[in-house]
């Protein structure tokens, strides 16, 4: 029989068991943070009856019921002038606008917020009344239609706009608002955005009464430039400045016509005015006198004359002056009327000079005075011209035609007119000249007027042009200095390619294929020829690379430069240091069968090695370009043609000499050649070496390729026996010869090298 296990039913009854009890013993729920916050931060609210002024969290267990208040509705910040208005609390899901509220907590609802709205005060500071209700206040500010009579702070929404408006009381006056960013000032109303907090200061002052009078009473002033009756009563703020004029002259009620003749403040005509501080009232009056009517005439009519300093507007004129008055009178000598006619002054009614001062006689109270001005017309000279709006000259003045001059009769006039005039675009117009004279027009005026023409004749341009540009030359019949010919005449073309390049066709105003054709001058005309470049070298195109030398020759194994046009289609250059090519962009050179190697081919240019071993004497060098025709030039080889490279130097007429230190480094104007060290200069064309060069070939370390024949240096007025002249090492073609100085010579000084007799150019070496 098989024995029970009690173990193993101990452990399935403790486990049954644990599973029964398991709701029992559940985690504790400890809830979820919930956020309290307000807009705008820094408002006062309770939560379940604490005070809080910033943002707080509690931990709410779930369906936990909370309490949330703001206790005060209407707030005021911390910030001057600022107060919050309590709108509604908010959350995730809603809103409720009732306060205080009670929550459930929730972990759906992780925050509330007590939504404030912000009023900013408008600060209105004028004048401090104890008793608002009974206020002797200096005026009253209407705040959006609601007055206000003393100072005060108005609390209105943050962004609004407060239209204010300022009325003074009796016995003020309102001087105005002082100006403020955000504040609109039109006069008495001042409109004011309330981004923040803001202050108004709108300024009264106490006023004083001035009576304006006139003597005889009844007429009429100026008062701050408005007309008013006499007598006026008028209010005034201490100290304010103010205009009073006398309105002169003027009529009174019968007809009669008065003068001012002076205020009782000694003022003058028209003159400011102080009011003082005082509380008994002021009076302004202005003096008048009986005037006489005066009347100036211009012969004919509508002549202008000055009158004491100022040009009427007016003619007749008429005036109102006192008896025994001076006044002063100006008839310019010559003046135009209306239709735009020139007269002379003449004479005055009265006998006087054209500028005078009269009295005015007492008898003019009663009959008047007037006084005429007569003056005499001009002659009128008229330019036209065949050409609208020319541009002449009538006796060195600038006139545009029809161009009118008024002189006097008998006067001599000299006009003239522009040579040429441009039309547009490849167009002017030549003038004809004046009829019967060679230059100038001089004209005597008569008494009739006078009217003269300038004639012009139409010019076109003719264009002639190539491309490529310079590659053709022209020859134009009839010649022409600078390209213009007269309006329809012919002209005839013919052009030479210049070497390098094959005419083709015609473009523009001539067409076909031969080079030659005939335009008609009816419009500005412009031809082009057309040219296919093709290879072409120079008869002297072969010379030393170095540069120009005495020696026109070049030697074997030096570098050469070819010169032509059209030679290859780009620049291409063979790698430093290296083998040497025998092609560059499909482009061979030859000599006697022989392929040189290149440095550099280019359009214009290519740079190659002579071979060491051609015979010297007269041969002839082939350019083979890619797809193009051979070219070629003859020149000469000779034993020795040596050549020193340059180095350019801005500024100085002969280059620096290809120069180094005996550590290495160039020699320039700021490290010059010293004395006593062993300095190297670069050439080429020295003649043969002790054994051949390697065609195309840089020159080894060893053996040493020692030039052959003697080498002397003139360097300034020192003439200096070279201690090596050599191939250069790791170079194709580049000779180099070195020598010491001896303290001699100093300064920028000429540098030659002579080998074998045959001198090299000469260019400047610099010597501390």
């Amino acid at each position: 029989m098989k024995k029970f296990d009690w173990n193993r039913v101990a452990i399935f009854v403790i486990f049954a068991l644990s599973m029964a009890l398991a709701p029992v013993f559940r985690a504790q729920d400890l809830g979820t943070v919930t956020r309290i916050t307000t807009v705008p931060d820094g408002a006062q609210y309770q939560v379940d009856g604490q005070n809080y002024t910033q943002a707080s969290s509690a931990v709410w267990p779930t369906s936990s019921k909370h309490t949330l208040w703001v206790p005060n509705t209407v707030q005021t910040s911390q910030n001057i002038r600022t107060q919050y208005i309590f709108r509604d609390w908010e959350f995730a899901g809603g809103t409720f606008q009732f306060n205080p509220v009670t929550v459930t907590a929730s972990p759906a609802i992780a925050a509330y917020t007590a939504v404030f709205d912000v009023a900013y005060g408008l600060g209105i500071v004028y004048f401090n009344c104890p008793d608002p209700t009974n206020c002797q206040s200096a005026g009253t500010i209407y705040v959006n239609g609601t007055p206000v009579n003393s100072s005060s702070d108005i609390y209105v929404p943050a962004n609004s706009q407060v239209i204010l408006q300022a009325f003074p009381n009796p016995g003020y006056v309102f001087m105005g608002w002082p100006q403020v960013a955000g504040q609109a000032i039109v006069g008495f109303q001042n409109t004011v955005t309330m981004k923040g907090p803001m202050v108004v200061y709108p300024e009264f002052r106490q006023a004083r009464t001035v009576n304006l009078a006139t003597d005889p009473p009844g007429l009429s002033l100026l008062a701050d430039r408005a007309l008013v009756p006499t007598p006026a009563t008028l209010e005034w703020a201490d100290a304010t400045v103010h205009t009073v004029g006398a309105n002169s002259p003027q009529k009174d009620q019968t007809g009669a016509t008065w003068l001012f003749q002076s205020w009782s403040d000694g003022g003058g005509l028209n003159h400011a005015y102080t009011v003082t501080a005082s509380s008994t009232p002021s009076t302004l009056t202005a003096k008048y006198v009986p005037a006489a009517a005066v009347t100036i005439l211009t012969v004919p009519g509508g002549l202008k004359i000055k009158v004491d300093g100022q040009v009427s507007v007016l003619n007749p004129y008429y005036f109102a002056w006192g008896a025994g008055e001076t006044h002063h009178l100006e008839a310019a000598p010559q003046q135009t009327d209306a239709q735009g006619r020139l007269w002379q002054f003449s004479s005055w009614s009265n006998g006087g000079t054209a500028t005078q001062d009269i009295v005015v006689p007492a008898d003019a109270l009663t009959n008047g005075l007037r006084l005429t001005a007569t003056y005499t017309p001009f002659t009128k000279l008229t330019v036209n011209s065949s050409l609208a709006g020319l541009a002449v000259k009538v006796d060195g003045v600038a006139c545009t035609t029809p161009c009118v001059a008024q002189r006097a009769p008998g006067t001599q006039v000299t006009v003239s007119a522009p040579a040429s005039v441009p039309q547009g675009d490849g167009t002017r117009a030549d003038f004809d000249g004046w009829p019967g004279t060679p230059g100038d027009l001089v004209v005597t005026l008569a008494d009739s007027a006078v009217t003269v023409n300038a004639n012009y004749h139409l010019m076109n341009r003719l264009s002639a042009s190539s491309d490529p540009a310079n590659g053709a030359v022209y020859t134009i019949l009839p010649a022409s200095v600078d390209g213009f010919y007269l309006a329809n005449s012919n002209v005839a073309l013919s052009l030479t390619a210049q070497p390098g390049y094959k005419f083709r066709r015609w473009d523009g105003d001539l067409s076909g294929t031969i080079p030659s054709g005939v335009v008609t001058m009816s419009a500005p005309r412009a031809v082009k020829a057309l040219l296919d470049p093709v290879p072409y070298l120079a008869p002297t195109g072969v010379s030393n690379a170095a540069g120009t030398t005495p020696q026109a020759g070049v030697a074997p194994g030096s570098i050469v430069s070819i010169f032509g046009v059209n030679l290859t289609a780009d620049t291409l250059v063979a790698p430093d240091g290296g083998v040497l090519p025998q092609t560059l962009g499909g482009l061979t050179v030859s000599v006697s069968g022989r392929i040189l190697p290149l440095f550099f081919v280019s359009p214009g240019q290519i740079n190659a090695q002579m071979p060491d071993d051609l015979a010297t004497g007269p041969q002839v060098l082939a350019v083979s370009p890619a797809g193009a025709p051979d070219v070629r030039a003859a020149f000469t080889l000779v034993r020795n043609a040596p050549g020193l490279f340059p180095v350019p130097v801005n500024g100085q007429a002969m280059a620096m000499a290809m120069a180094v230190h005996e550590d290495g480094s160039p020699v320039t104007s700021d490290a010059p050649a010293r004395t006593g060290e062993l300095l190297t200069v670069y050439g080429t064309g020295f003649g043969p070496a002790e054994r051949p060069r390697p065609e195309g070939f840089p020159i080894p370390q060893t053996p040493s390729y020692n030039i052959l024949d003697a080498v002397t240096l003139q360097v300034g007025t020192l003439s200096i026996t070279a201690e090596n002249a050599f191939a250069a090492v790791g170079r194709c073609g580049v000779d180099a010869v070195q020598f010491r100085l001896d303290g001699s010579v100093t300064g920028t000084v000429t540098l030659r090298v002579t080998v074998n007799g045959v001198d090299s150019n000469t260019l400047m070496l610099p010597v501390q």
